[in-house]
Parts: structure tokens; C-alpha cells; sequence
């Protein structure tokens, strides 16, 4: 009698972003794109009140300073709204993140973002405003740095922590540039700001359109699979 015929099982090591595209629904896709949403939709609203404010100068003046203008609640309004969509934005990272460095601390830091964002169109007080915005950029630049630390050990996403990286230089240079201005009657305090939220809504549009583009933050799967054996 003869001997069984002999099986040969290949072992393939999957990639975790084949597996987290197949699974992400419609819901996790709408949450990812609110952050570039609300980057846009926030850059587009302050700039066009800017415009229509007869005494305000945006070159000028911070972003914040059209909450005095009149309709000021439109500005306060944008960053509720801004806040809101950051905090989803922070729970769809939470799930794409899956494990590893920066799964909890990329979307709390986020997290963070959204919630000063929301702080800052309900209190028109100066000190809270100034402290509140402190903690916003810190967050920005803190989840920014939790990135490019993350990214270095992937291969999916190689180069962008130099990217990251160079986009949390530049943001620190200008907001350098934006409190000395602030503190001394510059007369290009509003470039700098504007220049701050600009460079990190490049960097958000280019991760979004990579993630949906195929790419994930999940780290790759560890785990082997056996393929279905060719008999002899």
C-alpha cells in the first residue's frame, strides 16, 4: 500500500495594511478624512471673514482676534467645529493604529488638539486663550513627534519621519517667529500664524491621502499562514 501523498505548506508572513483595508468600513474612512476636513474647513473660514471684517488686518492680527470682531461667533463657531471633527479624526487613529509605539499616545495628543480647539470658541478670555492655544500647538507638535517616531520603524512609510520631522522644525521656527512678532507689535504676526496652520495642513493632506491610498499604521502582522497545499 502505498504512502499518503505528501503536502507542502507555504508560509507567508501577511501584510497587517491588506487586512486593515479589506475591514475598514465607510464609518472608519468618513472619521479619518475629518481631519483634513476640518483643516480645510477652518483655514477656509477664518480666511474668508478675515476678508469681509472691515477693521481687521490679517497680516496683522491672530487668528483669535476675530472672535471681537463683529459676528465674532462665526470664528468661535469655526473652532468648535474644527475641535469636533479633531477629536473623531483622534478615534479613527485610535483603530488604525492598532498596537505599538503611539497607538494611545498619537490619538490622545490629538484628542488633546480638539478639545483646546473647542476651549478656545468658548472662552474670549485673553489669558485662557493664550494658555489654551499654548497647549493646543504643544499637542499639535507633540503628536507630530510621536509620528515621525513611529514611522522610522516602518517600512511602509519610509521617509516620512524625515518629513514629520522637518514639518515640526518649521512649525517651531514660525511659531518662534509669531510670539516675538506678537510681543513686540510686529506687523507680520498673522503671516506667521497663518503660515503655522498652513505647513501642518500640507502634512495632514499628504498622511491622509497615503493612508487612503493603501497604506496603514497598523504594524505588520507577526503571525504566519499556512496555504492551501498542491498535491504531489
Amino acid at each position: 500500500m502505498s504512502d499518503p501523498p505528501e503536502k507542502h505548506f507555504t508560509m507567508i508572513e501577511p501584510d497587517a495594511s491588506s487586512f486593515l483595508l479589506t475591514q475598514r468600513t465607510n464609518l472608519q474612512t468618513a472619521l479619518l478624512c475629518s481631519g483634513v476636513v476640518g483643516a480645510v474647513l477652518f483655514t477656509t473660514v477664518y480666511f474668508c471673514f478675515s476678508v469681509i471684517s472691515p477693521n481687521y488686518y490679517m497680516i496683522h492680527e491672530s487668528i483669535s482676534r476675530l472672535q471681537l470682531q463683529p459676528h465674532g461667533w462665526i470664528q468661535s463657531l469655526n473652532y468648535i467645529v474644527s475641535g469636533v471633527l479633531i477629536c473623531t479624526f483622534a478615534v479613527a487613529l485610535r483603530k488604525e493604529l492598532v498596537s505599538g509605539f503611539g497607538s494611545r499616545l498619537i490619538p490622545f495628543f490629538h484628542l488633546i488638539t480638539g478639545l483646546g480647539s473647542i476651549t478656545m470658541g468658548l472662552y474670549l478670555d485673553p489669558d485662557v486663550q493664550a494658555y489654551t492655544g499654548g497647549i493646543v500647538f504643544l499637542s499639535l507638535i507633540g503628536g507630530l513627534l510621536a509620528f515621525a517616531r513611529r514611522f522610522s520603524a516602518s517600512p511602509q512609510w519610509h521617509g516620512w519621519a524625515g518629513y514629520t520631522s522637518s514639518t515640526v522644525i518649521i512649525m517651531f521656527i514660525l511659531c518662534i517667529l509669531f510670539n516675538y512678532s506678537l510681543n513686540h507689535q510686529g506687523r507680520l504676526t498673522g503671516v506667521f500664524e497663518r503660515l503655522i496652520v498652513i505647513v501642518r495642513l500640507v502634512w495632514l493632506f499628504f498622511f491622509t491621502a497615503r493612508l487612503l491610498g493603501g497604506r496603514s499604521l497598523a504594524p505588520a502582522a507577526n503571525a504566519n499562514i499556512d496555504s492551501v497545499a498542491a498535491e504531489n
